[in-house]
């Protein structure tokens, strides 16, 4: 079974966005705004902020009480030396997040979860700015930190305009940040998709939803690629005798959704995607300031 190390598919993506950092020779700031008190959260966010450094990418990493959360946010937006803005969700776990990922302007939003760029990814439209071809959309970065590894594990032929025709994929999450962009994108992409969550099943085709009554024995057992994202340690983790043999599997929570001996079944499992979703946002500040923020002498 192939064994892909995110770190080190990873690195391409950092090296690149170095190298244009520096052949900008402008200074490029993002802010992190972080309201968990918890030390592994403030342990990523630090982390997150070193290897933003690390690639001339300067990276504010702001402690700001849940409650002063939005009037950060319209700071950051309202300042012209911050170009990019992180927040490290969740944080009420309720619908009050999605307003507060809404608050972000989009031309600062490199995790890409704004409205502004959800919708352009469902419409299929690739351009950030409309009728200019110069400047392509972000995309968000752990859908897209998906892609990018099944691309490094050779399933996913980039070169192709359908590059996983005919394939069938099964996706436990389907988030607006996370599974549901997955989903359209990897439908646009020629795939057969099925899309579970709390509230049941979805067939995504050509980044269409439809109702369809399908388990996940069912649904596991046809798939050619298996992605699960539930942020739960009660999800019964899935099993090697579940899924179809040679499956390529993918976990991108943080907790595990696979049993273990799902690599006596699986030809390739990830077991997770973060240092690759960090890549995936630095190149998506790197794409927003070259198209709002950066002005050539």
């Amino acid at each position: 079974m192939a064994d892909l190390d995110p770190a080190r598919l990873a690195q391409a993506y950092v090296d690149e966005v170095r190298a244009e950092v520096a052949s900008l020779g402008a200074p490029i700031k993002v802010v992190g705004l972080i309201s968990q008190n918890d030390g592994p959260s403030m342990a990523y966010a630090r982390a997150t902020r070193s290897k933003f450094d690390a690639v001339g990418i300067e990276y504010e990493l702001r402690p700001v009480a849940r409650l002063d959360l939005e009037d950060a946010i319209e700071r950051a937006n309202s300042d012209p030396g911050v170009h990019g803005i992180f927040i490290y969700f969740p944080i009420f776990h309720n619908e009050q997040d999605v307003y507060l990922r809404n608050l972000v302007d989009y031309r600062k939003d490199i995790e890409a979860g704004t409205h502004y760029w959800t919708r352009k990814l469902y419409a299929n439209d690739r351009l950030a700015i409309d009728g200019d071809p110069r400047f392509k959309a972000v995309i968000p970065c752990t859908p897209l930190a998906v892609i990018k590894m099944l691309t490094g594990a050779g399933v996913y032929p980039a070169e192709q305009p359908e590059p996983i025709a005919g394939k069938q994929v099964t996706i436990f999450n389907r988030s607006e940040v996370n599974g549901r962009p997955l989903a359209v994108m990897m439908s646009n992409d020629g795939a057969r998709v099925y899309s579970f969550d709390i509230n049941g099943p979805l067939l995504f085709e050509h980044a269409r939803p439809s109702e369809i009554e399908i388990d996940r024995a069912e649904a596991l057992r046809h798939s050619d690629i298996v992605i699960t994202g539930v942020p739960s340690a009660s999800f019964p983790r899935i099993r090697a005798d579940e899924i179809k043999p040679d499956a390529v599997c993918v976990n991108f929570s943080s907790y595990p959704n696979f049993a273990d001996d799902i690599e006596s079944q699986a030809s390739i499992f990830i077991p997770r995607v973060g240092p690759m979703t960090v890549a995936m946002v630095m190149r998506n500040t790197l794409r927003l300031f070259r198209t709002f923020h950066h002005k050539p002498a």
